[in-house]
């Protein structure tokens, strides 16, 4: 625990608001962050949210994919678990280079999930949208 304004801390994890929850490697990287108040649900799958974050940017997919296996049939209704569905599909895509994972893990997104920012961001149409988009202001 380091109270906001506590130096050099503070300072070095850019901890600007209070409560600020940060997950970190054994060096001491920063692998996801958690800013203000979090409810009692939600706090448990945004921690194994970061946990899974973090192996998945270390390069271990299986420990990645325990953790968002268990967000997903644990907390099923909280606000990670459809980023972690997305990111379970990305790290299985990863591990095996099967582009089915990927079109899963769109499947389950589209169907449980469908009014998240996630499902729209994932949405293929949302993609052709984006490349046209860049395009064009890459043009300008």
């Amino acid at each position: 625990r380091i109270l906001f304004g506590a130096m050099p801390l503070s300072k070095d994890f850019k901890a600007k608001w209070t409560p600020t929850l940060i997950v970190l490697d054994s060096t001491g990287k920063e692998h996801y962050r958690i800013v203000g108040f979090t409810t009692a649900e939600e706090i448990i799958p945004a921690l194994l949210q970061g946990i899974a974050k973090t192996f998945f940017e270390l390069g271990q997919p299986s420990q990645a994919i325990q953790n968002l296996d268990r967000i997903i049939s644990e907390y099923p209704r909280s606000d990670q678990a459809p980023e972690a569905t997305y990111l379970r599909g990305v790290s299985l895509y990863k591990s095996t280079h099967d582009r089915n994972h990927l079109r899963q893990a769109y499947h389950k997104l589209r169907d449980g999930y469908p009014q998240t920012e996630r499902a729209m961001r994932a949405s293929p149409l949302a993609k052709s949208v984006i490349r046209l988009l860049v395009s064009y202001l890459w043009r300008r």
